[in-house]
């Protein structure tokens, strides 16, 4: 009795030792991987299409899975979409919830970023960086004053 393969989807490239991972540890006996190697957004046609083709869709922020791209699967072969980032607002959450299909994401992973980020704004504006940064690249530095 063979069991059928599981098919994932990455829809916009991911980080090479990602997208590495993916195709080598799953292997393909397990699974098999189609990678968007032209890192374009997919069209709504394209995601309601990959509902009803893959298992595992590896989404990112520039995926609008709407509840009308959700409503046009009545059955959806989707079980996961494993969202690449913190925020889920482009996903309709309660349509996948109400199509069976779990929704996972990377919370945290900005966090550290984001604060260093706010860090970095703050001690720039304290020492006006961004105003000599423009001031020695106009070349009109001459000199410590």
């Amino acid at each position: 009795m063979s069991q059928k393969k599981k098919k994932i989807l990455l829809t916009r490239r991911w980080p090479a030792a990602v997208e590495q991972a993916l195709q080598h540890l799953v292997g393909p006996e397990v699974a098999l991987v189609t990678l968007n190697t032209s890192d374009k957004p997919l069209s709504e046609a394209q995601l309601i299409a990959a509902l009803a083709d893959y298992d595992i869709i590896g989404a990112t922020v520039t995926d609008q899975l709407s509840a009308a791209v959700f409503a046009a699967q009545p059955k959806p072969r989707c079980q996961l979409i494993a969202n690449f980032g913190v925020g889920v607002n482009h996903i309709d959450l309660a349509a996948a919830t109400a199509q069976g299909i779990a929704v996972t994401n990377t919370p945290g992973v900005l966090t550290d970023a984001t604060a260093e980020l706010a860090l970095t704004l703050l001690l720039m504006s304290a020492r006006r960086a961004a105003e000599g940064e423009r001031h020695v690249r106009a070349r009109a530095w001459t000199g410590w004053r």
